[in-house]
């Protein structure tokens, strides 16, 4: 015969999920975590920056010495300027045409950017007859001055003082 009686229904308590609590941990660690690693991340593009000029003075160094020794070669082309001392111009790949320029046996700071590989991102400003400066324009101003993020070459005063070279990466 059949029990009559209605019979109770038990329920597992089957926790899926998660409590509040356990939820508000982890967002705070998650928390705790990106205010941790926020400022090394912001801090890449910086450093990538100061990194990229302190390449450019390297290879503006290797540049100076290069066309220095190519220009003692006497295979080479080279033609004084005329009513210059200070100026010579050179023929490098021999057809004839001279284009490169070297003041005091150093490279013009007009020829700087023929010797080197810049990337677009990078601006020239030239400033008077002796300053280039080789950075970022952070505001777009067409400046890199006013970024405080960039290459400075000043050509060479004289043939006993090269050209100076120097990095103003504070703004970067």
């Amino acid at each position: 015969m059949l029990n009559s009686q209605p019979q109770t229904l038990k329920f597992v308590k089957n926790q899926q999920g998660f409590t509040l609590i356990e939820l508000i941990v982890v967002i705070i660690i998650l928390a705790i975590l990106a205010i941790i690693a926020a400022p090394k991340f912001i801090g890449l593009s910086s450093e990538a920056r100061a990194s990229t000029l302190n390449n450019i003075s390297s290879s503006v160094k290797t540049a100076n010495t290069l066309v220095y020794a190519k220009s003692q070669m006497t295979s080479l082309q080279v033609r004084q300027v005329p009513n210059r001392d200070d100026l010579i111009d050179i023929d490098l790949d021999g057809d004839g045409i001279f284009e490169t320029r070297l003041k005091w046996g150093y490279l013009d700071n007009t020829d700087i950017e023929k010797w080197i590989e810049l990337d677009d991102a990078l601006t020239i400003q030239y400033q008077g007859i002796a300053n280039t400066y080789i950075g970022y324009d952070i505001d777009e101003s067409g400046q890199v001055l006013n970024n405080n993020c960039y290459f400075h070459y000043v050509q060479a005063a004289n043939e006993t003082t090269p050209p100076q070279l120097s990095i103003e990466s504070s703004g970067c």
